[in-house]
């Protein structure tokens, strides 16, 4: 019984003591960019640039009454 205890206790502190490989990522998100890095490298994104919002005139309406053009 004592050498399954001794067995499992040094069985207990390897696993402790051994190091495991980390994987983790990390993100962030700046005012101009965003990336990530990992294990594997880093990746970096840009933020799209806004477009311009065109908005188009409304249509001039005309008609003739009694004789004569009128635009609304």
């Amino acid at each position: 019984m004592k050498a399954l205890i001794l067995v499992a206790g040094m069985f207990g502190l390897a696993a402790i003591a051994i190091p495991a490989e980390a994987n983790a990522v990390v993100c962030a998100r700046g005012v101009v960019r965003a990336g990530c890095a990992g294990p594997g490298g880093a990746v970096v994104a840009r933020r799209p640039v806004p477009r311009a919002v065109v908005v188009r005139p409304a249509p001039v309406r005309c008609a003739i009454v009694n004789g004569r053009r009128v635009c609304r």
